[in-house]
């Protein structure tokens, strides 16, 4: 995908640039319907292949703490009609995939954030990064820890190097560019489904649930951060969102992105629901 214009009302038109074997290829629309967030209709064409528009309609409805999408594209050509359908699977499939990786925070009251992310099991190994101070390095911070209730520990973090290509922080963030180490105490540990653990310096500090819970071959991790200061929801937001975005990579065998570009994107955009 070479270039992305989109003008997302109802009138409004859109065109992304595929490009295919060095050639591009244009598919282009015009939105006809939408209402936020449970319905989107659209002209769609791919003039290269054909001048003929067929419509798109887009349905999203809630299911438990999901959602279902219904997909229906009309008047397609007959000799496209199983392209289209190979074509819209994989992509709705590729949805699913970042949606399972990619945790939406919920803001549980002012003061809490909870994320969830489907990880790849067994449940032992999970937890296993949560608790080993070197798998633990890989994704967050280093620190030996004693799986017992009331045993303190330290947290050292160097963001620029949970990738291998390694990158500087912002300037607002330059006075922990050489790390920075932070001090916990275990408050609960259940192996291998509850770890809770206060996060600073008491009688300040906050405090982080991680509950972990089987889901088929996968694993269901909920991170809980409560106690928080207004003042800090959102950097903390960005930041666990950011850390369990590598620690989904490296439990999937993939190489993290480097963590202060995320990070800083991550940041800026819950500064501005904070706002809103």
């Amino acid at each position: 995908m070479v270039k992305v214009d989109i003008d997302a009302r109802v009138g409004g038109r859109f065109c992304f640039t595929d490009r295919r074997d060095g050639e591009d290829v244009e598919h282009v629309g015009e939105y006809l319907e939408i209402d936020r967030p449970r319905r989107l209709v659209f002209t769609f064409a791919v003039p290269k292949y054909s001048e003929a528009y067929t419509k798109v309609s887009i349905d999203i409805v809630p299911v438990g703490y999901g959602c279902e999408l219904s997909l229906l594209h009309e008047d397609v050509l007959p000799e496209w009609a199983d392209a289209t359908q190979e074509g819209w699977g994989d992509i709705l499939g590729k949805l699913d995939t970042r949606l399972q990786r990619d945790p939406s925070r919920q803001l549980l009251a002012a003061d809490t954030a909870r994320f969830e992310r489907l990880l790849p099991g067994p449940i032992e190994r999970v937890w296993s990064y949560l608790t080993d101070s070197d798998k633990r390095a890989q994704w967050l911070g280093s620190g030996a820890m004693e799986q017992r209730v009331g045993s303190e520990f330290q947290l050292r973090f160097d963001h620029a190097q949970l990738s291998q290509t390694p990158v500087a922080p912002p300037p607002r963030f330059a006075s922990i560019t050489a790390g920075k180490t932070t001090h916990h105490r275990v408050l609960a540990c259940q192996p291998p489904t509850l770890l809770a653990i206060s996060w600073g310096d008491e009688p300040d500090s906050s405090e982080v649930s991680f509950e972990l819970a089987r889901s088929g071959e996968q694993v269901r991790l909920t991170v809980t951060h409560c106690k928080l200061k207004p003042t800090d929801v959102a950097g903390v937001s960005g930041g666990w969102h950011t850390h369990l975005n590598i620690l989904a990579d490296r439990l999937d065998g993939h190489l993290p992105q480097p963590f202060w570009p995320v990070f800083s994107h991550l940041l800026s955009r819950y500064e501005q629901l904070s706002q809103g």
